[in-house]
């Protein structure tokens, strides 16, 4: 949990030190009546996403964040904070590589200056700021390019050696979250939008028969009109987990949309596929917990 993990919170922290309050009510609409802990909670998600690039799990590393489209905005916040915290900035200018110390002490600079001459790529020039690499032995640029990423990441270890983070910024992949059984977001906090892996079957069953669908009103409105499987909690389900069968769902589709499919019918065969996965999946997982000693893990 995170607030059980020291490395996460202290992260956390040194984060918000990054960040100032105009910026972050900028992103989230935080006002005057914005609770402390409100706030606070922005820094822990941005830690938690950087969390896996502490050098006690490896070090920088490259990563990717699976999002919905409307979390795009703490993306980018998250990767300025990994900029933020960096302090040299490794540029391709033209024929040339520039390392600019952001917030390098004389040391660190030092460091850097030496760690380029030993590697031996072109001349190092250092000035009060930045050091330049020239006469680069290579033109085209996809050598070049490669060149600034070996650069990159020697200053990386350099950071890291020198007590600092070397933060790479997290990329990003946007995903389309499926719709709650409510009908609008799932949430942790709404137990009833949604089936959990440990739940037990009969009740998740139970969820489905109770959940929103694209039906209409009344079954004869749903006969002359049809269903909105687009709309559907029930065919998502289908959809993402239980149906991997495209012509089983086109045809459901079809069926759907031009009310040949009742939304009840829909709701007890989904019950009963879900039930099942459950009670496979809980078996399978009771399954691989007992063989956990095996491996020398407690359960």
């Amino acid at each position: 949990f995170q607030s059980e993990n020291y490395s996460m919170r202290n992260l956390a922290f040194e984060l918000g030190s990054e960040a100032n309050f105009s910026e972050v009510s900028a992103i989230y609409g935080f006002s005057g009546e914005t609770h402390i802990s409100h706030m606070e909670s922005v820094m822990a998600q941005s830690a938690d996403i950087l969390h896996p690039q502490l050098k006690e799990f490896g070090g920088p590393k490259p990563v990717v964040i699976p999002v919905g489209a409307d979390q795009d905005p703490h993306i980018k916040l998250t990767r300025d904070l990994a900029y933020r915290m960096r302090k040299f900035l490794v540029e391709l200018r033209g024929d040339y590589i520039s390392i600019r110390g952001k917030a390098a002490s004389p040391e660190l600079m030092q460091a850097a200056e030496a760690a380029l001459k030993d590697l031996a790529a072109g001349k190092v020039k250092r000035y009060e700021e930045h050091i330049d690499l020239t006469d680069i032995q290579i033109s085209d640029d996809t050598g070049l390019a490669a060149l600034q990423g070996t650069i990159d990441r020697l200053i990386i270890n350099l950071e890291i050696d020198h007590g600092h983070y070397g933060f790479m910024p997290p990329a990003s992949i946007y995903h389309r979250f499926m719709t709650g059984l409510t009908g609008g977001k799932m949430s942790s906090s709404k137990p009833e939008s949604h089936i959990a892996l440990t739940e037990d079957p009969k009740e998740a069953g139970k969820k489905i028969m109770r959940a929103i669908t694209g039906g209409k009103q009344s079954l004869a409105e749903q006969k002359k009109l049809g269903g909105e499987p687009d709309k559907c909690s029930i065919y998502e389900f289908l959809v993402f987990h239980l149906s991997d069968d495209d012509k089983e769902l086109l045809e459901l589709d079809a069926e759907c949309r031009s009310g040949r499919r009742m939304c009840g019918t829909c709701k007890k065969d989904v019950a009963e596929r879900i039930e099942r996965f459950l009670r496979e999946h809980q078996q399978a997982r009771k399954a691989a917990v007992d063989m956990l000693p095996e491996f020398g893990i407690k359960p």
